[in-house]
């Protein structure tokens, strides 16, 4: 053949090798299309590929044909009964194994040496001698050893009920995240041998099992080499072993040392195996020559390229783009020096993907690791700057060279100089040293926002960066007013250096909308938000990171204004989003677009977009992260909603656990989840428990953030005063809602939010008699919803309509409040089998009927509800309908004159309040008052004239409270002191 010819086959060939077996077919189509011969040639050279070559088994081997088990089933070995034969390898025979001594129960695998393996004793002897040293548990445990009658030893190892790492992967179709979780748990299995001086040489999938709980056991030691310089000399010259060529190091093949380099290289082609679903370089079948010419001239070809052309790769190859490219890659370097020092350092290197921090084997892309770093602050994802600017392409190498080191240094060394200064300027006090050692955070970051101004002017785009990061800090301390300070002087600079129109400045525009959010000035947010806007329409940016980043910080802006043109935005953005690769900011506009649909009454689709936000979360930024807090809460509150209560609590709970987790008791978000299960116990019926949480979240926000903060006092502050109100503790609640509505008229009027208040506040005022004052709240309440765009008839809105009703049944309007009820509306799929507000419309018209003398109409509807009760398995969040059902019923009896059919309503609604609500409560008196009512139509003068004195005592407690509770009193101890004077 000529040279020519042998080059061109050889080259085709060992192209076609690196390929999967899919891709194949067509690639030799093309490139052999005008030569019949050759690919005649190539395909039989790839038919012999699968072939057993000669490094597939141990030197001077020779073919035998299979042998029966040495072992029977029911015999024994020492203390151990065989069961059954489950392997054999080149050295000896694998049997499931049992105590078969009674001392107690154990299973284990029996390894035996092979008659035909006689010649390998030292080497058998060498493996007993390694497991005896481990004690780790992702490696399988030594547990006894032995000399069979026949002279054979056996050692008994663990018994692993499991699969391969790959085949575990494949079942359970294991996320990157997930298969990265596997490999790490690998490289601490060998990082514990290396350290007690062995190396393992033989590393590939089938000796590498995952059990059911997830748990990684590395297995078979019988090719290791001992590098302790004390190890037996018969150890240390078993070198020359039985391996597995695609997992095998060039210094195997080669015959050079051994060392623990070589099983790095091993976990490289494993790792590259778990991403791609190929080997790197396959080589079984090729002449031991070729095999050996293959791996020393041909470079591992690139992960994700193989994930590309692979339809069955188990990872997208957008996943393995940049970090864990370079990480295979550098396991498989041919030098061995040249690959990860250690399995510790492969090991860091995947941690620090997985954190988003940069790796140590794209060390010198300086311009990688500065993104990798600035990524890790997402609100900043696109703002991004180039450190080092490419300079002219006819610079000389040399040139360009030493103009980069320069520039380098020049940024590194502004950035020194400023730290160094910030801290000296903190420790040079000499009036007060130990204060200066003690200064905190908030105060090192204000020292640093000052200095920032006239710091690093020879160096922008390191005052960029700091700025930048400045600004996240005090986005992460929620000190909003400081935030947009050093946001706007990031706007100033990045037009300074790259143009008004540039996406620089869109980029930073972007940011800066994000701390306004909470800030003095969110008014001026949305012209912001129209400059950024602008910018990218100049440029034709419509469907980038950062055209989606914008649409979220808009979605955000008119959630409180315009909610139906925001969940527009939000629900763009995801769709944007979705296009890239999973990220923080895909999570949080899922979220996002949740939020607005939960305040937009589509509960359904509100719970499945947090749904996907907390797995979008926990797959880029694990178990648990500082999103997750606000995530499992709201989703707990779309639970809620759907009368999913053991599953809003879970999330409640599951929220509040992860805030502590990532920041501690005394943290705003740890606060606000704490208030949000408070709110969920209350409603399912453990009212006391729920009040105690929402008391420790308002004391604590008091204490963090104090009461004039804008922001997380409030909320904290009018959910307490909501449910103590509720409770029945009536001017205490109020006093706390009003508390926060000042401070929400005062610091961020018009919202949303003020208009929930509004209408929780006007309840208690019905109660309490404030007729006019409330009615005041609730045109306010409307009038905010109708400027912020919400339609009229949403969820948003049946507080404030249920109210009006109440409102005008307590004046005596019953016309009014029957067409105030048609304002009422369903959710629209009749919220998950039992609607909230199909319950709450029932019970309003039945009081209507009964306060209109229709006792038949009301106990119907009454009825109804109980019905629904009956399949709901939800009897504790019942209970605050419950009870009024009870005295619908009971009152509706009365009116038809059947007292003994109303006695056990009334009692039973009285118990059930006693149960919920406050001793204060005019409502435990409101049923006091019903059942004396109900003993007096029975003759039982004493028993109502108890009720209505129990019923006198809380009214007494009260200096403000509605007619619609004193009146039916009044007529009540008129009819006593009648019966009395009869």
């Amino acid at each position: 053949m000529q040279r020519d010819r042998w080059n061109r086959l050889e080259k085709i060939f060992a192209d076609v090798l690196d390929m999967p077996e899919s891709a194949r077919p067509a690639f030799l189509d093309r490139v052999c299309s005008d030569d019949t011969d050759l690919r005649h040639e190539i395909d039989q050279l790839l038919r012999a590929h699968d072939a057993p070559g000669v490094l597939d088994v141990a030197p001077h081997a020779v073919e035998t044909p299979p042998l029966n088990p040495s072992l029977s089933a029911g015999s024994c070995l020492g203390a151990w009964r065989i069961e059954k034969m489950i392997g054999r390898g080149g050295m000896g025979e694998v049997y499931a194994a049992s105590r078969a001594d009674a001392a107690f129960e154990q299973r284990a695998a029996l390894k035996l040496l092979r008659y035909e393996a006689a010649g390998e004793l030292e080497r058998f002897h060498a493996e007993r001698r390694i497991l005896a040293r481990f004690e780790h548990p992702g490696i399988a445990r030594l547990l006894d050893g032995g000399v069979a009658p026949d002279g054979r030893p056996y050692t008994v190892m663990e018994y692993v009920q499991g699969q391969s790492l790959t085949d575990y992967c494949r079942a359970c179709h294991a996320s990157l995240r997930e298969r990265l979780a596997l490999f790490e748990q690998v490289c601490d299995a060998v990082a514990f041998a290396h350290r007690s001086l062995v190396i393992h040489r033989d590393l590939k999938p089938a000796n590498i099992l995952v059990d059911a709980e997830g748990n990684v056991k590395l297995l078979d030691f019988g090719i290791a080499k001992l590098l302790d310089a004390t190890a037996l000399p018969q150890d240390a010259d078993v070198t020359v072993a039985p391996f597995t060529p695609d997992y095998a190091a060039p210094e195997q093949l080669c015959g050079e040392p051994i060392t623990t380099a070589t099983d790095v290289y091993a976990l490289g082609v494993l790792l590259f195996e778990l991403l791609t679903g190929e080997r790197p370089l396959q080589m079984r079948g090729l002449p031991s020559a070729h095999a050996l010419k293959l791996l020393l001239d041909r470079s591992a070809p690139v992960s994700s390229h193989v994930a590309k052309t692979s339809a069955g790769a188990p990872v997208p190859a957008r996943l393995l783009i940049g970090d864990l490219d370079a990480i295979i890659a550098k396991c498989l370097r041919k030098e061995a020096a040249h690959r990860y020092e250690t399995v510790n350092a492969l090991k860091r290197d995947i941690e620090r993907h997985l954190r988003g921090e940069p790796v140590f084997a794209r060390e010198g892309a300086r311009l990688y690791v500065a993104g990798r770093l600035v990524r890790r602050y997402r609100w900043a994802v696109a703002a991004v700057v180039t450190l080092v600017v490419a300079l002219a392409a006819g610079l000389a190498g040399t040139l360009w060279q030493a103009r980069r080191a320069e520039t380098q240094a020049r940024t590194s060394a502004a950035v020194q100089t400023f730290l160094g200064d910030l801290f000296r300027a903190n420790t040079s006090s000499q009036d007060d040293p130990i204060k200066a050692r003690q200064t905190t955070a908030r105060e090192l970051l204000d020292l640093g926002a000052k200095k920032i101004d006239t710091s690093m002017t020879d160096a922008p785009a390191a005052k960029l960066s700091v700025l930048k990061l400045l600004g996240d800090l005090y986005d992460d301390l929620s000190l909003d007013d400081e935030a947009v300070r050093l946001r706007s002087g990031t706007v100033a600079l990045a037009r300074k250096m790259y143009g008004a129109d540039s996406t620089e400045v869109a980029v930073a525009l972007i940011n800066l909308t994000g701390s306004m959010h909470a800030s003095s000035s969110v008014n001026e947010r949305e012209k912001v938000l129209e400059e950024a806007a602008a910018i990218l329409d100049t440029n034709r940016d419509f469907d980038s990171v950062t055209r989606a980043a914008l649409l979220s910080k808009q979605a955000e802006h008119f959630q409180s204004v315009d909610q139906p043109r925001a969940l527009e935005y939000a629900r763009k953005a995801v769709r944007l989003y979705e296009t890239k690769p999973p990220s923080v900011d895909l999570a949080e506009t899922q979220y996002l677009c949740g939020l607005i649909e939960l305040n937009s009454g589509l509960v359904r689709e509100s719970a499945a977009s947090l749904r996907h936000a907390i797995d979008v979360s926990r797959s880029v930024e694990g178990f648990p992260n500082p999103s997750l807090p606000r995530f499992y809460a709201y989703l707990g509150q779309a639970q809620q909603r759907m009368l999913d209560l053991a599953g809003a609590e879970d999330s409640a709970r599951l929220a509040l656990q992860t805030a502590k987790a990532v920041n501690g008791e005394d943290h705003v978000d740890t606060l606000q989840t704490e208030m949000r299960l408070g709110r969920i116990l209350f409603d399912s019926g453990r009212t006391q428990e729920g009040l105690a949480l929402l008391r420790s979240a308002k004391e604590r926000a008091l204490r963090i953030r104090g009461p004039d903060d804008p922001f997380h006092t409030p909320p904290t502050v009018q959910e307490y005063g909501n449910e103590l109100a509720r409770s029945g503790n009536l001017e205490e609640g109020l006093a706390n809602m009003q508390t926060a509505i000042a401070n929400r008229r005062a610091n961020r009027p018009g919202t949303i939010p003020l208009s929930y208040w509004l209408d929780a506040a006007a309840s208690a005022m019905v109660d309490l008699g404030r007729w006019t004052q409330a009615q005041a709240y609730l045109d306010e309440a409307n009038a905010i919803r109708s400027n912020g765009g919400v339609a009229a008839r949403t969820q948003a809105t049946n507080l404030n309509t249920n109210t009006r009703i109440r409102l005008a049944l307590a004046e005596g309007h019953g016309e009014t409040a029957q067409s105030l009820l048609d304002e009422l509306f369903v959710d629209p799929d009749e919220t998950f089998g039992m609607s909230a507000t199909a319950i709450e419309r029932w019970l309003l018209e039945a009081e209507i009927d009964l306060s209109a003398h229709r006792g038949d109409a009301a106990t119907i509807l009454s009825r109804r509800v109980r019905d629904k009760f009956a399949t709901s398995g939800l009897d504790g969040y019942l209970d605050f309908h419950a009870m009024r059902v009870d005295l619908i019923e009971g009152e509706a009896a009365l009116q038809n004159n059947r007292p003994q059919a109303a006695l056990p309503l009334l009692q039973t609604s009285l118990k059930t309040r006693e149960k919920l609500l406050d001793p204060s409560s005019p409502k435990i008196a409101e049923a006091q008052i019903a059942l004396a009512r109900c003993h007096l139509a029975m003759g039982e003068r004493k028993q109502a004239q108890a009720l209505a004195t129990a019923a006198t005592a809380i009214q007494a407690l009260h200096k403000e409270l509605g007619e619609q509770y004193r009146q039916p009193l009044r007529e009540l101890q008129a009819q006593l002191t009648a019966r009395g004077a009869n």
